[in-house]
């Protein structure tokens, strides 16, 4: 209630402060212009003079009120005002940055950087023979004897029981055997040599399981890594104009560290502030 009476004891006397013209908003055409195009998108038509004139005394007013709120220095208590505003000058640096069509030698100097960022995953054949739950009381000892039988040459497409995935597939990344197997089956694939039967649990039972072929991850091309890097590289420029912008400020309002334990301060230095 005390902050509330304050509050309103200096609107009012501010109300009656002559005009100054330092404090003058000049209403230029940009500003009508942009308030009428406001105006008609809400009412679906071109405003008339009258509503027009109202709509650019309510944007006044308010810009009016927010001038008057940071003089008082209403927006210093608030984390949510503080927050906010941190939050639009931020945009307002990342707006700086140059992210308009990268030439092809920036995009492939950010590729060659990051391989692993901008490789096609590893991938793997394998063959696979179930013996399901359910369906055998043991059903690693099933699978050890599909893996008997394997090796001695039987055909994989003759043997084991039906589940919901084929018995054989082409190259694909891991991920794509821990979406149809469980993480636990995809892990036990990357140490497996190739060409040999072993046997891999997964939520379905017990698998023989072959790899049959391997594919070493690969550096994708400029062409179909182009989207993913123009999106980083802006998303990097951005992060540096902000970066630049915070140094300057830095540098003009500098922090006082004289009343801190010495490790403290020396830590702060060390962070660039």
């Amino acid at each position: 209630m005390q902050f509330l009476l304050v509050g309103l004891a200096l609107f009012a006397l501010h109300a009656r402060v002559r005009p100054d013209p330092d404090r003058a908003m000049r209403v230029d055409p940009d500003r009508v212009d942009s308030t009428r195009a406001g105006l008609a998108e809400r009412l679906g038509r071109a405003p008339d003079d009258r509503e027009l004139a109202a709509a650019l005394r309510d944007a006044l007013d308010d810009e009016r009120m927010v001038r008057e709120a940071v003089r008082l220095g209403l927006d210093r208590d608030d984390p949510i005002v503080r927050r906010r505003l941190i939050q639009k000058l931020r945009l307002a640096y990342e707006s700086t940055a140059d992210v308009d069509a990268p030439d092809d030698a920036a995009l492939l100097a950010l590729r060659d950087a990051e391989p692993a960022r901008y490789s096609a995953p590893a991938r793997l054949a394998l063959t696979q023979v179930l013996a399901a739950r359910g369906r055998h009381p043991d059903p690693e000892a099933a699978a050890r004897e599909l893996v008997r039988r394997l090796e001695g040459g039987a055909d994989p497409a003759e043997l084991g029981d039906p589940g919901p995935h084929a018995r054989r597939f082409g190259l694909r990344p891991a991920g794509d055997y821990a979406g149809m197997f469980g993480p636990d089956f995809a892990a036990a694939l990357s140490d497996m040599p190739e060409g040999t039967w072993s046997i891999v649990q997964s939520q379905l039972g017990a698998h023989a399981v072959r790899i049959d072929a391997r594919a070493a991850a690969e550096l994708l091309p400029l062409a179909a890594a182009r989207p993913r890097l123009m999106a980083d590289l802006a998303e990097r420029r951005r992060a540096e104009a902000v970066q630049a912008a915070l140094d300057d400020l830095r540098r003009s309002d500098p922090a006082d560290l004289d009343a801190l334990p010495a490790d403290l301060a020396a830590a702060l230095v060390e962070q660039g502030l």
